[in-house]
This record gives structure tokens, sequence and C-alpha cells, in this order.
């Protein structure tokens, strides 16, 4: 697997652990950290699907609560 394949499999896990806590969190600050933290690992995955477009496209790529 190559080094872009592997850092998107790595910012997917992130994506999904922060759903996971985004769901669970009750107080807004605590959301609102949860979804930055998606947003900036949706902006990675398509940075490097940008360079590899090979790269197949998950849901996880585009989640939005």
């Amino acid at each position: 697997m190559s080094d872009e394949s592997d850092k998107v499999d790595g910012q997917r896990k992130a994506i999904r652990e922060h759903i996971e806590k985004y769901k669970r969190f009750t107080v807004p600050y605590e959301k609102q950290t949860a979804r930055r933290t998606i947003e900036l690992a949706q902006r990675e995955i398509s940075n490097l699907r940008r360079r590899k477009p090979s790269i197949k496209e998950s849901w996880e790529d585009s989640w939005r609560p």
C-alpha cells in the first residue's frame, strides 16, 4: 500500500472515532472540536485523493452531522 493510501486510512479512522465522540458529546464546544477534527481530516483526504486519484471515495470523506 502506498504512503497516500496509508494516510487516507489513518484519516478515515480518525473521522470514525470523532463521529462517535460527536454523537456522544452534549456540550457544544466539545461537539465543535470533534466536528473541526473531522473537517480537517476530510480536507487532508481530499488533498491526498487529488494527488492520487486512484484512492477510492468512502462515506467518511463527506460525512456531515
